[in-house]
């Protein structure tokens, strides 16, 4: 054996397992015994153990062992179950008053921020209730607010004196906003649009037509001014900055049309006037650059008459969505006066006759029957916009129809509109005749009023609203008694049901 094996040990012998019964043998095995000498010691473990179980019970038969239920079960579930379910049904009521899932609807409640009297504050001419508030614009941090002060109608040529008053928050003043600085323009300000990104630029437009790029940290040194004539020296209807996709697509196009080199600080800042034209801008600060990229004229190559352009919106682009979802990046959308829509396109343009404008529609979407006072559109839906009109209509469209996906008549006259943050669906709505309440939340999807009270407040009609989307959702409003109302809404807590969200 122990040629076989590096280690000796103790064979083991067993009884082996057939199907077949064979004859029994009997064998012998050879023990080798060990010896091992040293010191040894034995521990011996003691542990008590008990048991509740009397020998009565361990010995009974088992009939007694299968009795059920055990005997004194039914006297101690009657002393005890009572009182259980007494305290269950408390319970019961306390999260049915508590649960967010319950049929009553939550009420939300906005805050008061602040509220300026514009025409108390010098430089206003003390009492002047013939200006109101034209535009108000919230500065990418959300801590800085431009608000344009002026005459919205005018007989004939603006002769009046325009002003943009800027508030900054200050923690010293109670983490209010006070009056920082004041711009005078020798017109009244139609429209104010801070930069997106970069907080010191500040663009306005004028009544005259004038398009104006100042740097609010050097005013001296940097103001831009559009050249004479700019929108036929006509009302300047509205403003807007280009996102970097947007404007890496019009820098292109200037490179292309100019050979000029691209500046590192350029900007592209949008801006349409009442004469049915929509002017690109090229900026840049650093460089003392203020030129045309490329002018549109709204259906101008159809020999039809003006279109008076009130807004404009450019889709929003999308680059990480799923190959089927995505939508074409070079579509903006144009408003009117007469309640026409344009669909139109950057690039594939038409070119008009004795002209260096060019023609950017080639659509006109079903719009509405009045004055449409914005569009724009969805940062969470491509292709989707939304138009409000002075008719008290609202229209939810998709680039791809002709016809609006759904029209919303609300109950009460309305002024301006601004998309809601954080909420794909919800816009909210300034009131040309505010009986009180002066900004209602509207769900574009189930086409209803959002419960939110405290939007109320002394004034007349809405002029303007803006909504600032850096941190705390606050929400500025201008009325043509010259106030400013500051709203801090609580937009997160709104709860949407599957009929607000599904399209």
């Amino acid at each position: 054996m122990s040629g076989l094996s590096g280690f000796d040990g103790e064979a083991v012998g067993f009884d082996s397992v057939k199907l077949n019964k064979s004859k029994e043998t009997e064998s012998s095995t050879q023990t080798t015994e060990f010896r091992e000498s040293g010191v040894s010691s034995q521990t011996n473990v003691f542990k008590e153990m008990g048991s509740l179980a009397t020998s009565e019970e361990l010995n009974a038969q088992d009939d007694i062992l299968k009795e059920y239920p055990p005997p004194g079960l039914n006297e101690f579930l009657k002393r005890v179950v009572p009182a259980m379910m007494e305290q269950l049904d408390h319970n019961d009521q306390e999260l049915l008053c508590n649960s967010s899932d319950s049929d009553e609807e939550e009420v939300l409640a906005a805050k008061l921020f602040q509220e300026v009297k514009l025409t108390d504050l010098p430089g206003i001419g003390g009492g002047d209730e013939s200006r109101c508030v034209l535009d108000i614009s919230w500065s990418s941090a959300g801590n800085s607010l431009a608000v344009s002060i002026g005459k919205n109608q005018h007989k004939s040529w603006c002769t009046e004196d325009g002003l943009i008053r800027i508030f900054t928050i200050k923690r010293t003043a109670g983490d209010t906003f006070v009056r920082s600085l004041d711009l005078a323009e020798k017109s009244c300000v139609t429209k104010v649009k801070y930069h997106p990104s970069v907080a010191a630029l500040l663009a306005y437009g004028t009544t005259s037509g004038e398009v104006v790029v100042c740097n609010l940290r050097n005013l001296d040194a940097i103001l831009l001014t559009s050249p004479a004539g700019s929108h036929g020296s006509k009302r300047v209807t509205h403003l807007q900055w280009a996102d970097a996709t947007l404007a890496n697509t019009f820098l292109t196009m200037q490179i292309m049309n100019t050979g000029k080199r691209r500046g590192a600080a350029d900007h592209i800042l949008m801006s349409s006037g009442c004469d049915g034209t929509l002017n690109v801008w090229r900026v840049n600060v650093n460089q003392k650059i203020f030129e045309n990229v490329v002018c549109y004229s709204i259906n101008g190559s159809r020999n039809l008459n003006v279109v008076h352009t009130s807004c404009f919106d450019f889709i929003k682009s999308y680059p990480l969505r799923p190959s089927d979802q995505k939508v074409p990046d070079d579509i903006f959308v144009v408003g009117s006066r007469t309640g026409n829509l344009y669909l139109c396109k950057t690039k594939n343009v038409k070119p008009i006759v004795n002209s260096k404008m060019v023609d950017p529609v080639y659509e006109v979407l079903e719009g509405h029957i009045g004055y449409v006072v914005d569009v724009a559109f969805s940062a969470h839906k491509p292709g989707i916009f939304v138009s409000a009109s002075i008719d008290s209509e609202l229209r939810i469209y998709d680039i791809n129809q002709p016809s609006p996906l759904k029209v919303i008549c609300v109950d009460v006259p309305i002024s301006c509109m601004a998309w809601l943050p954080h909420n794909p669906c919800a816009v909210v709505l300034g009131l040309a005749k505010p009986a009180g309440q002066l900004l209602q939340l509207w769900s574009l999807n189930s086409g209803r009023a959002l419960p939110m009270e405290g939007l109320h407040g002394v004034g007349g009609c809405v002029t303007c609203i803006s909504v600032s989307h850096s941190g705390v959702c606050r929400v500025a409003a201008g009325d043509a008694d010259s106030n400013l109302h500051i709203w801090e809404l609580p937009t997160r807590r709104i709860k949407l049901t599957q009929e607000d969200l599904d399209c």
